[in-house]
């Protein structure tokens, strides 16, 4: 037997125990692989222009990809408002503990005293009585994204109170954007039918329960109103919005436009949804709403409007909106009743509520009375910095969102540890190294010819490589379907390689007159055949299919396409060279 053969077997065996037992990306094992392999075929082959279209897109694709060999610490993906930790937020990354390497288990413990945080971006010192309050995960070994099953998350089942599939889907959109913009982008939802009743399924990789919690038991909607503060004379009092409106008072009820309201009571004026607080006989409380949540067109995340201050012994964090003109011409028509203090400000605040909770009181410039504005900021304050952004970033999100168009309800939640998936992944590796095993066999067995073995292994897994640097660009999250998926689109590379093969060694008499070109143009003919009818297969299950079968789907006809576009005829240019 061939030494190179051994060296190359042995090179690739090595690879894939040192990748299993240290740990290391299984990007490294393919690196590896694909370089052994390589170096045994003819040098001047890499003068082709089509290998050369293929070692572009590897280096691309190992680009994208941005392996990491010595990935260190625990990334933080979120700090509770109860967290005693100080200098810590969100994406920093914990390298150790009170000198302990940082894992879930060190992360999980109750702590007492003083507790040393090295991070990434310095030693944090933290006074700490119980747990550390934060949710940290694994730091990345690459830019590849991978999914719940392979990563661990959270999964959540929501009943919404509505059975109609129109307002369920307008619920999984609500929910979808405001995890977007939540920075939870790994979410998948599955609307659930049974018996006449309607469920969720919400799954997010590498998500918070407490985020996640917080993001959908809001319901979403957002109210600013201003109290204004009537004096009464002679038992009338009046006020103007675009009409002037007559006030009486008589015995704990108020009289507007002919009708009496208590404590309480709700009316609307000239469209502006009033109501009726404290009623004597020196005053009268009318609370107005001035906007709402379908007043908000812009929510603004840009660092010019919004913002995280240092204000002492607090955070101040806040944002800009743009609202509709209707929702300004309330404002100008209301502001326009008060009064102005010193200072600058009118007498009264603006108060502002999301499901009824009060966020914050905004004092409002004197400039401002009767003015038509469209853009106004939003504000609040949190004792640490990360609890500030936190916040700032769950109020954005809802408003950006908009309301939810009925209550809903979160039947079961639940954590998904990614210990499972990193089992998986280590048992893929030894499963390909098993795999590719059996390939280098049976082409052995076939051709007798172990030059032909190499440019089979290089191929395939250049097309794994390309399909993951593709995956890294788009941001297209790796699943147990996409995985199915790519070693399905492999599976279908080496049939169309062992066709071109036999079309390159065929001996027969009436094949003599037939150039190595012309007899590659038929394996071509027959691959892009077969390459078609694969891919049409795979339509319907990506524009109609959901889950785990559009995923699959997504895959395999991208595996397919990167095979008869970039891997193939790379192959073909080899087996030329070596025939």
């Amino acid at each position: 037997m061939d030494y190179k053969f051994l060296l190359w077997a042995a090179s690739i065996l090595l690879a894939a125990a040192i990748v299993v037992y240290a740990k290391l990306p299984f990007v490294v094992f393919i690196i590896v692989s694909l370089l052994s392999s390589a170096a045994l075929l003819p040098k001047d082959i890499t003068r082709n222009p089509r290998v050369i279209i293929l070692v572009f897109f590897i280096v691309v694709s190992l680009l994208f990809i941005n392996p990491n060999t010595n990935p260190q610490g625990m990334k933080v993906t979120h700090v509770s408002k109860e967290s005693q930790l100080s200098g810590v937020s969100t994406g920093d990354v914990i390298i150790y503990v009170n000198g302990k390497e940082a894992t879930p288990e060190v992360l999980n413990l109750n702590y007492s005293g003083t507790v040393i945080v090295q991070t990434n971006k310095g030693i944090r010192y933290s006074n700490v009585n119980g747990s550390l309050g934060i949710a940290a995960e694994n730091v990345e070994f690459s830019n590849i994204r991978f999914g719940l099953d392979l990563k661990g998350g959270v999964r959540a089942v929501i009943e919404p109170n509505t059975s109609d599939k129109a307002e369920v889907e307008q619920i999984i959109s609500t929910l979808q954007t405001r995890i977007n913009v939540y920075g939870l982008r790994e979410a998948v939802f599955r609307p659930v039918y049974y018996e006449n009743k309607a469920f969720i399924e919400v799954s997010i990789a590498s998500g918070n329960d407490d985020e996640l919690r917080s993001l959908l038991e809001s319901q979403g909607k957002f109210e600013a109103k201003i109290p204004l503060i009537l004096r009464i004379r002679g038992n009338e009092s009046s006020i103007r919005l675009k009409d002037d409106h007559k006030i009486s008072v008589g015995n704990a009820t108020v009289s507007i436009e002919g009708k009496e309201y208590f404590a309480g009571g709700r009316l609307v004026l000239d469209e502006i949804p009033l109501e009726v607080g404290d009623v004597t006989k020196d005053y009268v409380n009318l609370t107005s709403t001035v906007f709402t949540g379908s007043d908000i067109k812009v929510v603004f995340f840009d660092p010019q409007r919004s913002r995280i201050e240092n204000a002492g012994d607090f955070y101040r964090w806040s944002f800009a909106v743009q609202l509709s003109k209707e929702g300004a011409e309330k404002f100008a028509a209301v502001t326009q009743n008060l009064g102005i203090v010193p200072g600058g400000y009118l007498d009264s605040p603006i108060v502002l509520y999301l499901d009824g909770n009060f966020i914050d009181a905004l004092s409002i410039s004197s400039d401002l009375r009767g003015k038509v504005v469209t853009e106004v900021s939003i504000s609040g304050a949190a004792p640490t910095v990360q609890q500030a952004s936190a916040e700032r970033s769950r109020i954005q999100s809802i408003l950006r969102s908009g309301a939810l168009p009925v209550s809903i309800s979160i039947v079961q939640l639940e954590n998904i540890s990614p210990n499972l998936g990193v089992g998986f992944i280590r048992n893929a590796l030894a499963a390909m190294a098993v795999a590719i095993a059996g390939v280098v066999a049976i082409v052995s067995l076939r051709y007798r010819k172990m030059k032909i073995v190499f440019p089979v292994v290089v191929i395939s897994l250049s097309e794994i490589l390309i399909i993951l640097g593709f995956a890294a660009l788009v941001g297209w999250t790796i699943d147990l379907s996409a995985i199915a998926g790519i070693i399905a689109s492999v599976g279908t590379g080496i049939d169309a390689q062992i066709i071109m093969i036999d079309q390159a060694l065929r001996r027969e008499e009436e094949e003599r007159l037939l150039t190595l070109k012309e007899k590659l143009s038929r394996a071509f003919f027959v691959i892009f055949g077969s390459a078609g009818t694969v891919i049409a297969a795979m339509l319907p299950l990506m524009i109609l299919g959901f889950g785990l079968l559009r995923g699959f789907a997504i895959t395999t006809a991208a595996g397919v396409i990167i095979g008869i576009a970039i891997t193939r005829p790379a192959f073909g240019a080899i087996i030329e060279k070596i025939v």
